[in-house]
């Protein structure tokens, strides 16, 4: 029962530590989006259709892009950080997207 309690213990402190732990790639794709969020909040008052707006938006934050690719590659390996910056760069541009919608509901 002691070593069931102990081993939980370890367990519940290990996935705190890895929780609270920020690293260089997950700063890097903070800027990312917030570059991209400013950016999106600029190009909201075109006339062009929000997913476009949101595309926009994500390509003009390249250098950003590039940054925290370059840090999840060193952290995680560069097929997880292809994969996961692709991924996220999608979900991103759909969340980005309602963003546009709702800020030209707002105006």
């Amino acid at each position: 029962m002691r070593k069931i309690i102990l081993i939980g213990i370890g367990c519940l402190i290990t996935t705190i530590a890895f929780a609270q732990e920020k690293g260089k790639g997950n700063l890097a794709l903070e800027k990312w989006r917030a570059c991209a969020d400013a950016a999106a909040k600029r190009f909201s008052k075109s006339a062009e259709s929000a997913p476009v707006v949101a595309r926009y938006a994500i390509m003009s934050c390249h250098d950003e892009k590039k940054e925290a690719s370059q840090a999840l590659i060193q952290e995680q390996g560069s097929r997880f950080a292809e994969e996961f910056v692709e991924a996220a760069e999608r979900r991103y541009t759909d969340l980005l997207a309602i963003d546009v919608i709702e800020m030209r509901i707002k105006h």
